[in-house]
C-alpha cells in the first residue's frame, strides 16, 4: 500500500491532482489506515497512471476518467474466464495485419522491442527498428510487423508489463524512424497533392505518419499537417496547396464529432476534394468519404486509384 504522496510520485501527478481525480471522477477508492491516512493499492496506482497518460495525450479529464474505468472494468471481467489475461486484447488500436482468429501476435523482434521498452533502452529500440526496416519494403514492414508490434506494446502496457515511460519511449522511437523515412521518401512533383492530418484534439499520429510515408513513396505530393487541426484550417490548407485529396485519421470515439465537422466543412466548400479516412473509428463517418481500412498498402492504393496517380 502507498501513501498519497508516494502514489502521486509513482504516477507523475501532483497530490492536489490525485485528490481532485479521486473526488470528482472516482477513479480510485483508497483505504484508510488506523490513523485515518489514505492508502492506495497497486490497482489504484495503475488507474492513476492510465488516466494521467490519457490526459497527457490530449483527453479531457472527464473523458480520461471514463476510459480508465472502462479499461479497468474490462480487465476485471476478462480475468474471470480462467485464461491468461495477456492472451486478450482490449482498449488498444485495431491491428492492421489480421492474425488467425484467437491468436496473439508473436515475433522475436517484437519481443526484443518490448524488452527495450522495459529497460527504457532507446538505443536498442532504435536498433530493432533499423534491423526490421532493412528486411523488406517500407509498406510490408509497417503492415506485417510494425503495427501488430505497436498493438502488442499497447497490450503489455495495459497489463502492467510496461510503464508509461516505456510505452512513450518506444512510441517516440517509432515516430523518429517514420519522420526520417518521410523526409527520405522521394515524391514526384507531378503527383496530386494530398493533405494528411488529424482532427482537433487527436494526437495519435504513428499510423497516419506511416501512411504519409507510403503515400509520398507512391508519388503523391504530400502535405503532412499532423495532429490537432481545426476544420477551418483544413480548408485553408486545401486552398493554399490546391489539394486534390485529403486523408484524416479518426483514432478514438471522442474524435468522431470533430472529424464529422471537418468532412462537412470540406464537402461544403470543396466538394471536388476526395476525402479518405483511416483510424479505428473511420466507419462512423458517413457521406461521400472513402474508408481506407487498416493497411497502408491498401489505403495508398485506394487513394491512388481515386486520384489517378500514375503507376
Amino acid at each position: 500500500m502507498y501513501t498519497i504522496k508516494r502514489a502521486a510520485e509513482l504516477t507523475g501527478i501532483s497530490v492536489a491532482t490525485l485528490r481532485a481525480w479521486e473526488r470528482r471522477y472516482g477513479v480510485v477508492s483508497p483505504k484508510r489506515s488506523d490513523g485515518g491516512y489514505r492508502l492506495y493499492g497497486a490497482e489504484d496506482v495503475r488507474a492513476l497512471a492510465i488516466m494521467n497518460s490519457l490526459v497527457n495525450e490530449g483527453w479531457s479529464a472527464r473523458e480520461a476518467a471514463t476510459e480508465t474505468l472502462r479499461r479497468l472494468s474490462s480487465r476485471d471481467a476478462a480475468g474471470k474466464d480462467g485464461r491468461d489475461p495477456r492472451e486478450r486484447t482490449h482498449a488498444v488500436p485495431r491491428r492492421v495485419a489480421p492474425l488467425r482468429p484467437g491468436s496473439r501476435y508473436q515475433s522475436e523482434d517484437a519481443e526484443a522491442f518490448i524488452r527495450a521498452a522495459e529497460r527504457l533502452d532507446s538505443a536498442s529500440a532504435t536498433a530493432v527498428l533499423d534491423a526490421r526496416f532493412g528486411l523488406g519494403t517500407f509498406e510490408h514492414v509497417v503492415d506485417d510487423w510494425l503495427m501488430p508490434t505497436l498493438e502488442l506494446v499497447g497490450e503489455e502496457w495495459a497489463h502492467g508489463r510496461l510503464t508509461v515511460a516505456g510505452e512513450h519511449l518506444v512510441s517516440y522511437a517509432v515516430q523518429r524512424r517514420l519522420a526520417a523515412a518521410y523526409e527520405a521518401a522521394s515524391g514526384r512533383a507531378d503527383g496530386p497533392t494530398l493533405l494528411i492530418g488529424l482532427p482537433p484534439g487527436a494526437r495519435h499520429e504513428l499510423g497516419l505518419l506511416a501512411f504519409a510515408v507510403a503515400a509520398r513513396r507512391a508519388g503523391f505530393a504530400t502535405v503532412y499537417v499532423g495532429a490537432d487541426l481545426p476544420a477551418e484550417e483544413w480548408v485553408r490548407a486545401i486552398e493554399a496547396r490546391r489539394a486534390a485529396g485529403m486523408v484524416m485519421a479518426v483514432p478514438r470515439h471522442v474524435d468522431i464529432a470533430a472529424a464529422r465537422k471537418i468532412v462537412e466543412t470540406v464537402n461544403r466548400s470543396h466538394p471536388e476534394v476526395v476525402i479518405g479516412l483511416g483510424g479505428s473509428q473511420q466507419d462512423e463517418i458517413g457521406g461521400s468519404c472513402v474508408h481506407l481500412g487498416h493497411s497502408i498498402t491498401v489505403a495508398v492504393g485506394e487513394m491512388s486509384r481515386r486520384l489517378r496517380v500514375p503507376a
